[in-house]
This record gives C-alpha cells, sequence and structure tokens, in this order.
C-alpha cells in the first residue's frame, strides 16, 4: 500500500520504485522485450521505472500500480518503435538520396575530369555504404540536405551538442574509409 502523502520524499519513492521493479520488473522486461527485441528492452525497461520514480508524486490509486507501470511500457515502447521506424525511413531515404547524387552526370567544363569525378563518386558512394546507417544519415543531413545542425538535432532527437561531435566522428570515419580505398 502505498501512502500518497508521502510520495513527494524522494527517499520513499525510491523504496516505492524498489519495490515495484522486485515485483514487476521481469514482467516489464519480457513486455519490453515482445515490442521492441532484444537490443533495447534493458534500456527502456530501465526508463519505464525512472519516469515511474518522476512520476509516482502524480500516481492516482484508481489504477493498481501494475497497470499503471504497464501503460508507462506501452508508452516508451511506442515512442522508442515511432522513433527507430523514423530514423530507419529517414536512413532509406538518404541512401537512395546518396546514391542518386553519387550517379549524376557532371559536365567537366575541361572536358579530361569526368573520369576522375566519376571514380571519385564511386569511391564516396562505396565509403557511405561502410558506415553506420547514423552516420550516413547525419552526413546526408547535413551536406546534401543543407540542414542546420539545430534541425538535425531535432530531426535525431539529440542534443545539438551530441549531434556536433557525432558529425565530426562521422566526417572523420568517412574520411579515413575514403583515404582507404584510395590506397587501394
Amino acid at each position: 500500500m502505498i501512502e500518497q502523502q508521502r510520495l513527494h520524499d524522494e527517499d520513499y519513492r525510491w523504496d516505492v520504485v524498489a519495490a515495484l521493479m522486485h515485483e514487476h520488473g521481469d514482467a516489464i522486461m519480457q513486455f519490453c522485450l515482445t515490442w521492441l527485441g532484444e537490443g533495447l528492452a534493458e534500456e527502456i525497461t530501465q526508463e519505464v521505472f525512472v519516469t515511474a520514480w518522476q512520476m509516482l508524486p502524480k500516481y492516482r490509486p484508481e489504477a493498481p500500480l501494475r497497470t499503471w507501470l504497464f501503460g508507462i511500457a506501452r508508452n516508451k515502447c511506442q515512442q522508442m518503435y515511432r522513433n527507430r521506424a523514423r530514423r530507419q525511413a529517414i536512413a532509406r531515404t538518404f541512401v537512395t538520396e546518396i546514391r542518386i547524387h553519387a550517379h549524376a552526370e557532371e559536365s567537366d567544363p575541361q572536358g579530361g575530369g569526368e573520369a576522375d569525378a566519376a571514380a571519385l563518386r564511386t569511391r564516396l558512394q562505396a565509403s557511405l555504404a561502410q558506415l553506420r546507417d547514423e552516420d550516413r544519415m547525419l552526413l546526408s543531413l547535413w551536406y546534401w540536405k543543407e540542414l542546420p545542425v539545430t534541425e538535425i538535432a531535432d530531426i535525431m532527437g539529440k542534443s545539438v551538442a551530441a549531434v556536433r561531435k557525432r558529425l565530426t566522428r562521422a566526417q572523420q570515419r568517412l574520411k579515413e574509409i575514403m583515404h582507404a580505398t584510395q590506397e587501394t
């Protein structure tokens, strides 16, 4: 039984959430596994109990705690599923767009560099294919879509600082791959 008047006390809330984790943690984990698979289930299960701790002062005892927890789990799983589906759709879109740009015919006013440009595009396409989906998406949003970092951060659900750091790392990885394929 939860004492409603004590739910604003952080120590009491930790005790309640620890008891909820002990009693319902395996069931919540299994629920998340069913929705998302093994890779994300543990992370989302943790998020469920963090959210439960945060929202416990707003808990209304009309609903059983188990039902309330599964409602949080359902919302977290749906959110992760939507985010994952959105990221995959964006990645697929940009892979297609990268291919279109990589194969685009560019006229060379000098007349002698078409073969070099085509070879460079082919190398770029092969190098981009070796990157992780997230790196490819970042580079596509930045170079081909020419979006500002703030918009990329919104699309990816990350902070601006995280996007800048990941973009720098993706650029470095692409340079390394491009350099390695040039030597072969």
